[in-house]
């Protein structure tokens, strides 16, 4: 086959179109075939027919569980795509799904695509209104939507949108109108429709525009997690999917065809959950297990037991929480079995490093090894892990004490750094040679450094055949993120290690600069005073054309598992440096002498009661004592912390101070306690 004979002509590497396709970035050694989404998928099914695709759990009660094969799975995705032909989903149009992960997204996804049309996931979290722009920007024509709560949204802003023409509901309960108004239907109703139609004229419609898809056309649509404004969406093509999965795949180590399961569960909205739960499992054969809505407020470890999973994807924050488990546990257990896992960790970590290190490590060094493991096994049982092979993890920064702390348990965790811009992943540091890095670029991507300064830092570039088409409907925007020659601004500041491994030190758009003119990244002073204040969620810096820095603390408190809502009763790490102190409260409102009930979610009350906070003395020297040990680690005089402000509760999903990805959402932050931030400056 020649070379090009599955790309649509074009004239360009960018479009903002959804019906123009692009120019592929393609170098002369690139030997990686041209596919789209749809013939991507149907080799997979060929190839692994027989072979469990998707496991879920029809009835949490009964705890009944399904298992679909390859060969039903494409079955599956072909009735979907005649079910999205049936209510009238248009070519080059999109899908919209506003939906937690389920099987029905990945058939509602890869139907829609062999459809001809394009996929736009949409955050559940989002509002009515932000729903409405979504919808309309992406030009959608049929929306599937999870539940009664999401139809809501939908019905709210339906005659604002000509072009939506069905909105289909995946799970109970239904309202009167669904099934039995125009354009509202449950996906129950449509499949039974669908087994008692003739499908004929249907089938040749769905061969007619498949025929018409070609490689270099727009798959998908991401939308930007931006807290400014309305999220933009980024354009895919099939083949920055599909060769972004192929890289990803080869880059892996330790696959084993067929015999690969990972857990679903981080939102299918984002382009990790994307690529890695639908389209890498997908090219191993490999088996997803879809975890329920209630993953990240703390059932996930229920479907980790269930699904033994080989691969993990999590945010920091997903880990993060894994940690507060085990903490929470640790300090329940005898003086004696806490002092034995201490030292099990101490030389299980000592032997990560040392193969971090590339050292040759003795027979002595590995028995003690095998000894250690012994003790730490059951923890990664515990979490239903101990089969894991890879630990990934990215969207946002992870602390090295995050990392030293799973190199203890023999969970390295693996940096792995990209965007929705570039596809995906673009480097994925499996073979871990340092802790502070990201690793080198996969195959096919370039990268380096804008302007950089004296220490080699400057703006992160990327450049690959799996760069974003651009913004749809927003050339402006897309011409200031890709350069004349093809390189993609990341926004990210960073620089390249003489290895080649990308460093990143932080965000364009989260730097602080002071009144005097310095240029801070906040991540780094936010983690240096959480390492040294372990009671300490999460610590916000401000500073941004101030005098100083001032930073603003949450202490670690428990949550609602039902709502994700910050409790007042405070976590065992927080009583037990408390005690240290000889401090003996137990709840977050004893400490700081407010209300318990703050009645979240809700700024004002937040606000009013963080103006309100009279903590314990001892707590604040001890929290000031913290900060100082901080300082002293500061690259500058100028990065050094000078005042400080305690909140009254953790940042949450259901607070809103953390996105749909877990990342702490800044602007919402400065804007909730603005009031509190400008008396730090009085």
């Amino acid at each position: 086959m020649e070379r090009d004979e599955k790309l649509r002509p074009a004239t360009s590497y960018t479009s903002t179109s959804l019906h123009e396709a692009v120019k592929l970035r393609r170098e002369e050694q690139d030997t990686i075939g041209v596919q789209s989404v749809p013939e991507f998928f149907r080799e997979a099914c060929q190839k692994y027919a027989q072979l469990p695709a998707l496991v879920w759990e029809q009835s949490a009660e009964q705890q009944d569980w399904i298992t679909l094969s390859y060969a039903d799975y494409e079955q599956r995705v072909e009735q979907a795509a005649l079910m999205m032909l049936h209510v009238g989903l248009e070519e080059r149009s999109s899908l919209a799904v506003l939906s937690f992960n389920c099987p029905e997204w990945f058939f509602a996804e890869l139907g829609a695509l062999r459809a001809g049309g394009v996929v736009a996931g949409i955050y559940p979290s989002n509002s009515a209104e932000a729903c409405y722009h979504a919808l309309k920007t992406s030009d959608a024509t049929v929306c599937v939507v999870d539940d009664d709560k999401q139809m809501a949204k939908l019905r709210a802003i339906k005659h604002r949108l000509p072009r939506l023409k069905a909105v289909i509901q995946l799970h109970g309960p239904y309202e009167s109108f669904v099934n039995q108004e125009p354009d509202y239907f449950s996906w129950q109703h449509l499949t039974q429709t669908l087994e008692t139609l003739d499908t004929e004229q249907l089938q040749q419609e769905l061969e007619r525009r498949e025929r018409g898809i070609y490689a270099n056309d727009c798959a998908m649509l991401i939308f930007t997690s931006g807290t400014v404004g309305m999220p933009k969406a980024v354009m895919l093509t099939h083949d920055s999917v599909v060769y972004d999965t192929r890289i990803v795949s080869a880059t892996m180590k330790n696959t084993v065809l067929g015999a690969e399961r990972l857990v679903s569960y981080l939102p299918l909205s984002h382009i990790a959950a994307q690529i890695f739960d639908i389209f890498v499992a997908m090219s191993h054969g490999g088996c997803v297990y879809f975890a329920d809505k209630d993953a990240l407020k703390g059932t996930l470890v229920r479907s980790f037991l269930k699904a033994k999973p080989t691969r993990m994807f999590g945010v920091p924050r997903v880990f993060e929480k894994f940690q507060e488990r085990l903490v929470a546990a640790e300090a329940k257990a005898k003086p004696y079995s806490r002092l034995l896992l201490s030292k099990a960790r101490e030389v299980v970590a000592q032997h990560q490093l040392a193969i971090i290190a590339g050292e040759k490590l003795s027979l002595y060094a590995q028995a003690k090894y095998w000894l250690a493991n012994l003790i730490v096994r059951p923890i990664r049982q515990m979490l239903g892990l101990e089969l894991c092979k890879s630990f990934l993890t990215g969207g946002a920064p992870v602390s090295p004490e995050l990392k030293q702390f799973f190199l203890g348990l023999d969970m390295p965790l693996a940096d792995v750094y990209g965007m929705s811009e570039t596809g995906g992943a673009i480097t994925l540091n499996e073979r871990i040679t340092n802790l502070y890095s990201s690793g080198a670029p996969i195959l096919g991507t370039e990268v380096t450094i804008d302007k950089p300064d004296v220490n080699g830092q400057g703006e992160i570039l990327m450049r690959g055949r799996n760069n974003f088409m651009g913004y749809l409907g927003e050339p402006g925007k897309t011409e200031e993120a890709i350069t004349p020659d093809g390189w993609l601004r990341s926004g990210d500041v960073g620089y390249l290690d003489a290895h080649g491994n990308v460093v990143i030190s932080g965000r364009l758009k989260e730097l602080i600069i002071t009144a005097g003119g310095e240029n801070i990244p906040p991540v780094h002073i936010e983690e240096l005073i959480k390492h040294e204040l372990p009671c300490v969620s999460n610590a916000l810096l401000v500073g941004d054309h101030r005098k100083y820095l001032t930073v603003l603390l949450a202490l670690k408190t428990k949550s609602d598992p039902s709502t994700g809502l910050p409790l007042d009763q405070l976590r065992e790490e927080t009583i037990e440096w408390l005690n240290e102190l000889g401090l003996k409260q137990t709840l977050l409102s004893e400490l700081l002498n407010i209300r318990a009930d703050l009645q979240l979610p809700s700024d004002a009350n937040a606000l009013d009661a963080a103006l309100k906070i009279n903590a314990e003395p001892k707590l604040l020297q001890a929290l000031e004592a913290g900060i100082k040990r901080a300082n002293k680690n500061a690259i500058s005089k100028a990065q050094c912390v000078q005042k400080f402000a305690l909140l009254p509760h953790e940042f949450t999903l259901a607070t809103g101070e953390l996105g749909p990805t877990l990342k702490i959402r800044r602007n919402i932050v400065h804007t909730k306690y603005g009031p509190l931030i400008d008396r730090l400056y009085k």
